[in-house]
Parts: structure tokens; sequence; C-alpha cells
């Protein structure tokens, strides 16, 4: 099953919407990290085998240069950032079925509007 944990700039009502789905997710503030700092939220997802969910573009870079393994991250660049929005984007991205396959899970993933970038470390 795909864990995820909801940045704090995502909606605790996302996280209800993908628990719904049927997927485990969290948000930064269940875990006591809402005003944690990026290694913090990077290192719980690392331990807790979760996705992050962000609008931040930094997790790109924590990604890249930071993270050893074992991380996957979904940066969501819409223009529109309202649940509503979020949540759409969300499940057109998981009907893809591309977090399903087992190399995506260390991952860095962009999603825009009509566009889905995948990015993984070597």
């Amino acid at each position: 099953m795909l864990k995820f944990l909801l940045n704090a700039n995502i909606s605790h009502e996302t996280a209800d919407f993908l628990n719904s789905l049927g997927y485990d997710a969290k948000t930064v503030a269940q875990f006591n990290l809402r005003r944690a700092d990026d290694s913090a939220i990077v290192t719980k997802a690392i331990k807790e085998k979760r996705i992050i969910i962000t609008f931040d573009l930094d997790f790109g870079e924590i990604f890249y240069f930071l993270a050893k393994k074992n991380l996957g991250v979904i940066i969501l660049k819409l223009r529109d950032q309202t649940v509503e929005s979020v949540n759409k984007t969300l499940r057109w991205l998981l009907e893809t079925k591309i977090l399903e396959k087992k190399k995506f899970k260390n991952a860095l993933i962009i999603v825009e509007e009509r566009r889905i970038r995948v990015r993984r470390k070597f």
C-alpha cells in the first residue's frame, strides 16, 4: 500500500481524500512536524516509508542533493492550488499507476496540470 506524508502546504482535506481512496495519508501536523524544517520531514518520510506530497520546490533539491535513498517526492506545480484541484490532480496521478511500479517509489515526480515528469536517482 502506498503511504503519503503531506507537507504543511497541502490541506488535511487532501489527506482525508487519499485515505478515502484506500491509501495511507498523514499530514506533517499529525506527526507534530508542522513547523519542522524540511530535513526533519524527509527523515520522517524515510522512516515511515512515505512519499512526500508538497508544493515546495525545495524538496526537489533535497531529493537530488541531500537524501541518500528511499525517498519519494511528489511536487505539485499547479496554478490552481485549491483542495478540489489538488485532489483531482492526485486522482489523475494515481490512476496512471506510475507510483505502483516499484522503481518509482524512490523518485521525484513533478506533476503539472497536463504533464507528469519522473526523475529517479541512480
